[in-house]
């Protein structure tokens, strides 16, 4: 029987807060955690300790208690007595008629203080720009750069704001909808610049993204005191004539199915290229598409992940059957629930066998992604540049060497979105596709519960249905072992004989 991680007891907007044990600990072998509130704003959250230390099996009893007279009961009782009516309050009072965001739920928590919008920057040239300014920064350079990459939209987004917009059109915290609007229209039709070129057009997906990085902005910018005042901006229902944030496309389609990817597959291994090719293009070509397959069969990981892939503690333990790595997309969010575990299938493990480095303890799995680089801005240059060589080269694949005439250009992305629906299509449970992927939400690590659901076999199970590889029989297999053995005279000879 599951145990009961959580306890949901305040909802207020947007925040919900949670009874739960806090396991987060560097002693080993601990039996009990102490009892937390968790505080949970747009899927960011954190943890007060509130008293008391239990056990996962008595945190659950107590949860489950429904009883009046029982003694779990009244324990569950007295946690919402003792903890909850001052933060239950404090949240209420918090930027009454308007959402909350997390600095300012967490900033209430921590001093108590509910009025925490009236707090102001003492800086004379605080402004929306500035505080924009100021955030990419952080992505940048605090956190150990571990947000680099989301650093670089949110830089992106101001580079756009500025180009349709122009460098000084905002001044103080004068922005609202018609300035928003007028951004977006930009971004979705461009604008002439001083020579009558058009420019700023992006996509809708990309214009989207940089929509809800500036909402973000305006979000910081009142959880600091700035724009309580002002009407917020933002809004999908057209009846409120607000600014509306384009959504992205489906991505059902851009997918391959287990027949293409076993296409793929059966490529790499027989290196049957166009004859024109040359040998070093093919070599090339070749390590490409082994990453490609890797991404898809390592459970969607992008190349981020699998350039910080390494052998680490669990790969031994499990005696070289399955990869362990924490999603660098979602770390900053929640480390627990972007824990991923792959099971080395054999084909998996044939890919690994030609382009992985050796196996040693934390080394590198694919140490040619980064080649050593330190900082994040030049590991996400080096990840960008083989990104785009894998994609140049599984384009041509796909075209020269496969002769698929349909407009198809994958990208690495594509990997993740044809593992997610190529085990959904052969009716794998969706809580599985969701955990290997590492969308978890839960509060515990993946090998704590996850692991108790589908061990490995059954992993082993679910992903072998990634690729449509028919097993030989035991005397084919001894036949292609005889003829592998013989030389080039005898096989010669062998055929001869088959003519005559």
């Amino acid at each position: 029987m599951k145990l009961t991680k959580s306890l949901p007891v305040i909802k207020e907007r947007n925040c919900n807060v949670s009874f739960v044990l806090d396991s987060r600990t560097q002693r080993r072998n601990a039996t009990e955690f102490p009892l937390s509130l968790r505080f949970t704003i747009d899927r960011k959250f954190f943890y007060i300790a509130v008293g008391g230390t239990y056990s996962e099996r008595h945190f659950s009893d107590i949860c489950n208690a429904t009883k009046s007279s029982s003694v779990n009961y009244k324990e569950q009782k007295k946690w919402r007595e003792d903890f909850l009516p001052k933060y239950k309050t404090l949240l209420e009072n918090l930027n009454k008629g308007d959402m909350l965001t997390y600095e300012m739920v967490r900033l209430a928590v921590l001093t108590g203080n509910s009025a925490i919008t009236e707090i102001k920057i003492e800086k004379e040239d605080a402004s929306f720009m500035g505080i924009w300014e100021d955030y990419i920064h952080h992505l940048f350079y605090d956190n150990n750069g571990k947000q680099f990459t989301t650093g670089e939209s949110y830089q992106c987004a101001i580079k756009s704001f500025k180009t349709i917009m122009g460098e000084d059109c905002i001044k103080g915290f004068n922005i609202g909808v018609p300035e928003l609007q007028k951004w977006k229209e930009g971004m979705l039709n461009g604008v002439k610049d001083k020579n009558g070129k058009l420019v700023g057009k992006i996509s809708e997906t990309t214009c989207g993204i940089y929509l809800r990085c500036c909402r973000t902005i305006w979000n910081r910018c009142v959880s600091m005191g700035f724009l309580v005042d002002a009407k917020y901006p933002f809004s999908n229902k057209e009846e409120l004539g607000l600014v509306s944030i384009p959504k992205g496309k489906l991505r059902r389609k851009f997918h391959l199915n287990v027949q293409r990817m076993t296409e793929l597959y059966k490529l790499f291994i027989t290196k049957n290229y166009p004859k024109h090719w040359k040998k070093d293009y093919i070599e090339r070509a070749n390590h490409s598409l082994g990453l490609f397959l890797t991404q898809y069969l390592c459970n969607g990981f992008n190349m981020a992940d699998a350039g910080r892939l390494t052998y680490d503690e669990y790969y031994f333990q499990t005696e070289g059957k399955a990869l362990h790595f924490y999603r660098k997309k979602t770390e900053t969010r929640s480390k627990d629930g972007s824990e991923v575990i792959v099971p080395i299938i054999e084909p998996l493990q044939i890919i690994l066998d030609e382009l992985a480095a050796p196996p040693a303890c934390d080394e590198y799995v694919f140490p040619e992604i980064l080649e050593g680089v330190q900082t994040e801005k030049h590991r996400r240059k080096r990840t960008s540049q083989v990104n785009a060589n894998v994609r140049h080269h599984i384009i041509r694949i796909c075209k020269d060497a496969l002769g698929w005439n349909e407009n198809i250009e994958p990208s690495n992305t594509w990997a993740r979105h044809s593992f997610a629906n190529n085990l959904r299509n052969a009716g794998v449970p969706l809580d599985y596709i969701s955990e290997s992927m590492g969308h978890s939400g839960s509060d515990h690590t993946v090998t704590q519960i996850y692991l108790d659901t589908y061990p490995l076999e059954k992993q082993m199970e679910y992903n072998a249905k990634l690729l449509n590889l028919k097993p030989i029989s035991s005397d084919r297999a001894a036949l292609i072992e005889k003829l592998t053995a013989l030389s080039d005279e005898q096989l010669a000879k062998l055929l001869e004989g088959n003519k005559s």
